[in-house]
């Protein structure tokens, strides 16, 4: 194995059990593009097996379908497609729907499921307008609708528009429980998780923070879940004003040893980390000499004793996907997404475990 990633399951229930606390509400665990990155089906399973999440959130029904046909059995919300594309897997599946336009409700209502609602409060991408929610309130009647929702934009930098989205949240919200008192109700992603809401909120739906990723200042500590590696494939001396890479962007300016890992963009590796980012070989950190190239990336390694077949770190260790994302202007989500399906995931529930053994041979 050359590449993989390792996915420290016992970091994820710790990192659930602290988000618990801190909702003190029943937790939807978001776990849809792959749980980010992370493996829904082994995320979800572990999570259903070892705590008392409430349920799943995925983005579509195929992602719904996938949890279904690896065994788990709690609820699953499917937060942005469309009926007419899920109508086949609702039932099946035992999947619930998200409702957020009238086209939408006009299906939920011809298929007789139950349905969450969702109310745009100031995204600006799904869910009921606010004048549109006196003619919603008149068609919910008689549906059989299970939950309502709406979507912070700016929890984690705007406490003051929060704020007024939940506010205008929970006008409609006491409306529909006229006649659906037994809503589940949520709004809270892993930022607003720090806010202390009233009691109108029944569930949280959490990701970022399940996967060891503070979303702000102030944040309980989490543990990363999920740890990148590579294996060297060769070290190299190199002469004086040597180019390295693609477009000749770094020369040497003395004779330098540099490794080449076995990583590169098309594995998720930014290519904005060209002569910026840093990995770890034997514990110490070796910079990136020149671009980052599709499959490989070349890393000065004058500091450190490194041989063909050892081990780089590129997320793990001290670097987090927070503090990349800092450097090359994207955000942990997109990081975490973007590690590509031919690194092979491997999953530890105890914290004890053979790195090498997890790597395999050269």
């Amino acid at each position: 194995m050359l590449r993989w990633a390792e996915v420290h399951l016992e970091r994820l229930l710790s990192n659930y059990r602290t988000v618990k606390k801190l909702c003190q509400k029943q937790v939807y665990a978001v776990v849809k593009a792959n749980a980010y990155g992370h493996g829904s089906r082994e995320v979800a399973t572990f999570l259903e097996k070892n705590t008392d999440v409430y349920g799943f959130a995925v983005a579509t029904y195929e992602e719904g379908a996938q949890l279904r046909e690896a065994g788990v059995k709690r609820p699953i919300l499917v937060m942005s497609s469309t009926l007419k594309e899920g109508k086949e897997f609702l039932k099946e599946y035992k999947l619930t729907p998200v409702v957020y336009d009238f086209t939408e409700l006009r299906l939920a209502k011809e298929l007789n499921v139950p349905f969450h609602v969702k109310v745009d409060t100031g995204m600006g991408r799904l869910g009921f307008l606010e004048g549109e929610w006196e003619e919603l309130l008149f068609q919910l009647k008689k549906l059989p609708v299970a939950g309502v929702m709406t979507h912070f934009s700016s929890a984690d930098e705007d406490e003051e528009f929060t704020l007024s989205q939940l506010k205008k949240f929970e006008g409609f919200v006491s409306l529909l429980k006229k006649d659906f008192p037994d809503l589940e109700v949520h709004a809270e992603n892993s930022a607003a998780a720090l806010y202390r809401f009233n009691n109108l909120l029944t569930h949280c739906r959490v990701g970022l923070a399940l996967y060891g990723v503070p979303p702000e200042e102030g944040y309980p500590e989490l543990s990363q879940v999920m740890e990148v590696k590579a294996k060297v494939l060769t070290v190299k001396e190199l002469p004086p004003n040597y180019p390295v890479s693609y477009s000749k962007t770094y020369r040497t300016k003395g004779k330098e040893k540099v490794a080449v890992i076995s990583f590169g963009y098309a594995d998720g590796y930014p290519r904005e980390l060209s002569n910026r980012g840093e990995v770890l070989i034997n514990g110490k950190r070796c910079p990136v000499r020149g671009r980052v190239c599709m499959d490989m990336t070349v890393v000065s390694v004058e500091e450190v004793n490194a041989e063909k077949g050892d081990v780089a770190t590129l997320y793990g260790d001290g670097i987090t996907f927070k503090s990349v994302a800092e450097k090359t202007g994207k955000i942990p989500y997109e990081l975490m997404c973007s590690i590509s399906p031919r690194v092979e995931r491997v999953y530890f529930e105890l914290q004890e475990y053979n790195a090498e053994s997890a790597a395999g041979a050269v």
